[in-house]
């Protein structure tokens, strides 16, 4: 009785699927616009566009890595990539190109957005933000679930008689431990 209890529960188990939306038509035209001054007034909205700007650039790359084969695709792609990026840092990109391509990742998803406190919200400043990025392979299924940290940029960009935001990553990395300082040294 307790083998088929356990058979049972192990049948049922959920695994995380992917359930969001993946347009590949929609996801070509992403370009990294300003944003108006009016829509960065509080935390929460800055929070809000630094999750939009994450998930474009991810599905962006889950794009072109899926269609490294297609030089085309390639060809429209990696400049978008890289117009999310204040310096043409083309090895940051290609290390996330290669952890994705590595994983046969398809779909991603962006979750637990939690940007630092103490990060000021003046223009031009450097702010941070740790998060998870879900990998999901073609038939929807999760593959791995891994903390990242981004440093970016909300780059003033003075227009016409009106002030907007562009928004620019840094960098895209692992997030890593803090580690203590104290070394513990050898006892014999």
């Amino acid at each position: 009785m307790f083998l088929t209890a356990l058979v049972f529960v192990w049948s049922c188990r959920h695994e995380p699927v992917f359930q969001g939306e993946h347009d590949p038509e929609v996801i070509k035209t992403y370009r990294n616009n300003s944003t108006p001054v009016s829509k960065m007034d509080s935390l929460a909205s800055v929070n809000f566009i630094t999750k939009q700007k994450l998930t474009e650039v991810y599905e962006l790359m889950s794009l072109y890595s899926v269609n490294l084969n297609d030089s085309v695709m390639r060809n429209i792609l990696f400049p978008q990539i890289e117009s999310y990026f204040q310096e043409k840092d083309s090895l940051n990109i290609q290390r996330l190109l290669k952890e994705m391509d590595s994983l046969k990742v398809n779909y991603t998803e962006i979750r637990g957005l939690d940007l630092s406190k103490k990060d000021s919200l003046i223009p031009d400043s450097i702010r941070n933000v740790n998060y998870w990025v879900r990998y999901y392979s073609k038939d929807k299924k999760l593959i791995d679930s891994l903390p990242k940290s981004a440093k970016y940029i909300l780059r003033k960009e003075p227009k016409k008689f009106k002030h907007e935001f562009v928004f620019y990553f840094e960098d895209l990395n692992d997030l890593q431990e803090t580690k203590d300082t104290i070394s513990s040294g050898v006892t014999q």
